[in-house]
Order: C-alpha cells, then structure tokens, then sequence
C-alpha cells in the first residue's frame, strides 16, 4: 500500500515539473490528477471564449457590473416617495389603443372595450447617472411603489384590470420618464341614439381625466397618431374611426384637463334583416296575395278577414321582440319598428278595403247592373245578358177533351223528341170503339205517355243544366263582379308596391 502511494507522489511530482515548462502532454485525461483537469477545462473554456470573441465584436455587448440593478433600485426608493407629486406642473402623455369592441348594450346603454394604456410622465426624483450604476439606463420597479397619478375614466361604470395579479412594474428611465403600461376592460356609459336602429351609427367616448389635480397640476396630452396594429373586428360593430381631443372640464369646481377619446361605430345590420325584416315581408306579402287574389266568384270569402288578422297579429309579435333589444325610449321609434308598425297599418287598411271589394261583389250576385258611368270609369263595357230559352208546355185540347196536345218550343222553334220540324202540335185521339177496343187503345196511349213524360224528364233536367250555365255566365258577366274583380287587382297592386318599397329601400341600405 505504502509503495503505490510513493508511486503515485512520483508521478504527481514529474506531472508537476512537467507542466511549469512550455508545454504538457497527456496520452489520456485519465492519467492526469484532478487539478489538471479542472485546469485544462479552464484553458478549454478560455479558447472558446476567444473563438466566440473573434466571431462577436465585444465593443457592442454592454459591461454590466454585478449588484447595479438592486443598489439602484434601492437609491431611487430611497429618494423617492411614493405619496408626494413631482413639483411644478406635470405633462402626462395618455395613449390609448382600442384591442377590441366586446359589445355594446342597447338596453343599458353600456359600451365594453378592451383596451392598452400607456403613460408616460416626468418624475425628477427617479433620476440617476448611469456611469454610477454599470451603465443601466432603464430599470423596472414595481407600480405600488412609485408615484403615479390618478388618472381615471370619468364615465367609467365598470373595470378590470387584466394585470392587477401580475403586478406589472413601471418602467423608469435614467432621465426620469414614467413609463406605465397595462390593457384593461373597461364598461363605459354611452348615450344610444336608436332613431335608426338596425341602420344606426353610434358615437361612445372615453372621458379621461385626474380625479384630484387641476390642469394647474397636471396636464394630459393625448396621442393623435390613434394605432389600430392590434385591433379585433366585432362581428356586430364596424369601426368607422377614432377622434382623440384634449378639452377642459369641470368637476366640482376645479377645472381639470382632460382626454376624450370618441369611437364612431356603425352596426352590421344583416343578421335583423335575415330574421326580422324579411319573414316581415313575407307575411306581409301573401296576406295582400290572399285578400284580394281572385280564386273563386262565388261564395262571400270571408275568411280573408281571419287571414288579416292573422297577419297584423304577426307584425305586433315581432315588433314586441325589437322593443325587448332597444331602449324603452319616449322620444324616438325604432325605425325597424316603425317598419312593423307601418306593416300593420297597411294589412288592417287592405283588410277594410277588402269589405269595400266584397259588397260591390254581392250586388252583382243579386242580379243588380252599375250605371253607365262606373262602367265607364273601370274601362268596362257593357255585356248583354244571356238570354234564357223558354220553357216546353203541355196542355189539354179545350174543344176535344178525348185530344192531349204536346207542345214544345225550342231555342231554334222546332219540336224535338222525334217531332218533325214542321209540326207544331201532336194529337193524340181517343176512338170510341167498343169496351175492348178501348182497353187496348187506352194501353196503347198509357205506353206512349209514359214515352213522353221520359222525354219530358230529360228535357227538363237540359233546360236545368242550361240555366245554371247561364247563371254562371250572367255572374261572370255582370257589371258589379267585373268592377270587383278590377278592383281587387287594383288593390293588390298597390297593397303589394306599398309593402315592398320599404323592404326594398332598407336592404339597399344594408
């Protein structure tokens, strides 16, 4: 044991002598003792290091000296104090970028955005020299413990600050410029203006301004250059633009400065049209069809009151659903209300002009003719009557009571049944033979009578058919029917244009 351990001294002595010359060798890292090895580790580290400083140029990396950031830290809170203002006045340049519009509440009348604030401001007694404190020339100290001014939003109803559990530092310049940074959400009060709704522009502003110091203390400049770089769309709003001024305004008497920053918005209104505007129409358009669409001259129709009814009850339905979405406002209508409203009243109209329609109709169901005058005023010509055919008599020969007499009258004058065209009468008689030749005859005649009633039967069931047929015609040809069905065609004409002007007129806008 004693002879490896002299070995091993040996061997460490000629490393030793070996490596206070110019060079030392090793067949393997193994061979050599732990203090060699930490000792090449630290040449290897040293000529990697001067690789990498021939690649870099070393003048560009800043020198920064170890503890600077904590010693400066301490001085600035050493000199500062987080409760007492800078002296004189202090400009506060205010930045506001709007991220996106979380929506707008017609009924409350509340705007919510999403927005990224930036403040900046002078504070002299954050400055250093950056040759004391390795060259720092920026630094983060956390926002609770500095100075900040209260800057607030004057019609502000709700807030959330996004970082308010991250705490966020400040950012602080060498010079002493403030930089506060954080993105909010903010519910804001906002004057809804619904004369146009769904085609409404909306103006909502936010009121910026110090809650305590006057414009004598400070004063907020605002940035007009307004970017947009991470603006959202809102699928309901279309942002038309952003103005940003500076204005003065009073809050229990002490004039403040203040920043007003007003977002124009326009509604995208294609989703009431689909689903209000349209079915509207629709319904609107076939109660017209239905009150005045001539299917049938017969019969009353009475049910195109029931269908009108219907039609106004539909538009109060749908204009209760807008009166839910807007505010309940005394002063303006909705124009999409308005819109149902005007629906209502033309159906209710069309439906009395109906009961106009429907009399002139029934006098010319009586059989009742309009003067020349009406006839001429609807660009109607008068229509003869159809003439009814006159009817087939039978009677008894008064001077030969054994003698029938058969007497028909045709359209054309002649004797149908077999009767020849030149015979006006048939006679029948009755000879006086014996009781026999009497049963026979009388047979005989009973047979041909019974012949002649069938004729009869059947010619009165045609005389029938032909009056009903020249019942139709004498309706269809009547003056007060033409007059009506003319004036159903006015009326639907017009009921129909009245309705679809409006309809036509918003989807252009859209």
């Amino acid at each position: 044991m004693w002879a490896n351990f002299t070995i091993f001294l040996l061997l460490v002595s000629r490393v030793l002598s070996n490596f206070s010359g110019s060079e030392a060798y090793f067949d393997s890292s193994e061979e050599a003792p732990n203090i060699i090895l930490s000792h090449m580790e630290d040449v290897d580290l040293k000529n990697s290091q001067d690789r990498e400083d021939g690649r870099n140029d070393t003048s560009t990396l800043p020198v920064f000296v170890p503890g600077s950031s904590k010693r400066l830290t301490e001085y600035l809170l050493s000199k500062h104090n987080l409760n007492a203002p800078p002296d004189g006045l202090l400009n506060v340049h205010y930045e506001l970028e709007l991220v996106h519009i979380l929506g707008i509440d017609e009924l409350k009348q509340t705007m919510t955005v999403l927005i990224y604030v930036d403040e900046h401001w002078q504070d002299p007694s954050l400055v250093w020299d950056p040759a004391l404190y390795g060259g720092i020339k920026k630094t983060w100290i956390p926002i609770d413990k500095i100075w900040v001014p209260d800057i607030i939003i004057f019609n502000m109803l709700a807030h959330e600050d996004l970082l308010s559990a991250v705490r966020a530092p400040a950012r602080i310049h060498y010079n002493g410029t403030v930089v506060a940074s954080h993105p909010a959400v903010h519910t804001v009060s906002c004057e809804i203006n619904i004369r146009n709704f769904p085609l409404d522009h909306q103006k909502c502003a936010i009121e910026i301004a110090s809650w305590a110091y006057g414009q004598e203390k400070i004063r907020l400049h605002a940035h007009t250059d307004h970017s947009l770089e991470h603006y959202k769309r809102n699928e309901e709003w279309h942002l038309i633009r952003i103005n940003v001024t500076e204005e003065k305004y009073v809050h229990e008497g002490i004039e403040v400065s203040e920043v007003k920053f007003e977002l124009y918005v326009q509604r995208r209104p294609l989703f009431y049209m689909v689903t209000l505007t349209f079915p509207s129409y629709i319904m609107c358009a076939i109660s017209v069809v239905g009150l005045f669409a001539r299917f049938s001259t017969t019969g009353e129709r009475e049910e195109r009151f029931t269908l009108g009814v219907t039609a106004i009850l539909t538009m109060a339905v749908l204009s209760l659903v807008v009166s839910e979405k807007v505010p309940h406002s005394s002063t303006h209508v909705p124009l999409l209300v308005a819109y149902f409203l005007f629906n209502m009243v033309i159906v209710s109209i069309a439906a009395m002009t109906t009961g106009i329609v429907m009399k002139v109709h029934r006098l010319g169901r009586h059989g009742d003719e309009p003067s020349d005058f009406w006839l001429k005023l609807f660009l109607i010509k008068p229509i003869c009557q159809f003439n009814r055919p006159n009817k087939r008599k039978y009677k008894m020969n008064p001077d030969e009571p054994n003698h029938v007499v058969l007497v028909s009258e045709t359209k054309n004058g002649e004797i149908k049944n077999g009767i020849l065209p030149q015979q006006q009468t048939q006679q029948v008689q009755i000879i006086k033979d014996p009781v026999h030749a009497r049963l026979e005859a009388l047979e005989e005649y009973i047979k041909k009578m019974m012949h002649r009633c069938e004729h009869i039967q059947l010619e009165m069931n045609e005389m029938e058919s032909q009056d009903n047929l020249a019942e139709t015609r004498r309706r269809s040809t009547n003056g007060y029917v033409k007059i009506s069905e003319r004036l159903d065609l006015i009326f639907m004409t017009f009921f129909l244009t009245t309705v679809t002007i409006p309809v036509a007129v918003l989807f252009y806008l859209t």
